[in-house]
């Protein structure tokens, strides 16, 4: 008997399923909560994305002293997931457009794997992962110590763009070998074009005609989130 065939939908994170980007919302947040006084290096997190925002630095370098900054040098496994597990039960479902919360409940109640595919670093992006009921997700990895302790700097290059392409495509060679399958991508940005090349078709989150004249001269297709027949508008394959 042949095996059915992997449908697989892959989601991105800021701006798709959550409506604001989560890292400096999320270091803002986790400073308010653990240490208050942490607010006071505002000027330095400024300082630091003026510096990011004039191309002095990539986003390797952006992330781990961002996070150094409004974190410290370190997050143990317990302190790490429980700032994780209550920043993703403030922002879910508080902030997912409805749109996209009809989109995962379809491609789920169609069969197909939900892949979380995210520049975001993966210990707080898989606890809205896991929020969502997603399978799987791919985020930037962060080092750790020998006792386990998440550390600033990242392990591997940030997950973003044709590096998030390759994390994706060894994902889907490890669980979905072979191909013959159906893959949707959904993102609102042209950085991920890499992964929609991946994708049997692939969708641009967004309105107006920016997103229409990107959709229109790549081939894809494009839809709203905020509205939430949107979550219907994919036929089910």
């Amino acid at each position: 008997m042949t095996a059915p065939a992997i449908r697989v939908a892959i989601y991105d994170l800021d701006r798709t399923v959550l409506r604001k980007p989560t890292f400096t919302l999320f270091l803002l947040w986790a400073a308010w909560h653990e240490a208050p006084w942490r607010l006071l290096r505002l000027p330095a997190l400024a300082a630091l994305m003026i510096g990011y925002a004039l191309r002095l630095y990539g986003r390797d370098g952006f992330k781990p002293a961002a996070i150094r900054l409004m974190l410290g040098r370190h997050l143990t496994p317990a302190r790490a997931a429980g700032l994780a597990a209550r920043f993703a039960a403030w922002r879910v479902p508080r902030d997912v457009p409805p749109g996209a919360a009809a989109a995962i409940a379809r491609d789920r109640a169609a069969g197909y794997r939900l892949l979380m595919a995210t520049a975001a670093p993966e210990f707080y992006a898989g606890a809205i992962a896991d929020a969502l009921g997603f399978d799987a997700i791919v985020a930037s990895r962060h080092q750790r110590d020998a006792a386990g302790n998440w550390l600033p700097g990242l392990d591997g290059p940030n997950c973003y763009g044709a590096e998030k392409a390759r994390r994706v495509s060894e994902w889907l060679d490890a669980h979905a070998p072979g191909g013959g399958g159906h893959i949707r991508a959904y993102s609102d940005h042209i950085s991920d074009a890499p992964t929609f090349a991946l994708a049997s078709e692939a969708w641009l989150i967004g309105r107006g005609n920016k997103f229409a004249r990107l959709a229109e001269q790549h081939g894809w297709q494009t839809t709203d989130f905020e509205n939430v027949a949107a979550g219907a508008v994919v036929e089910a394959r």
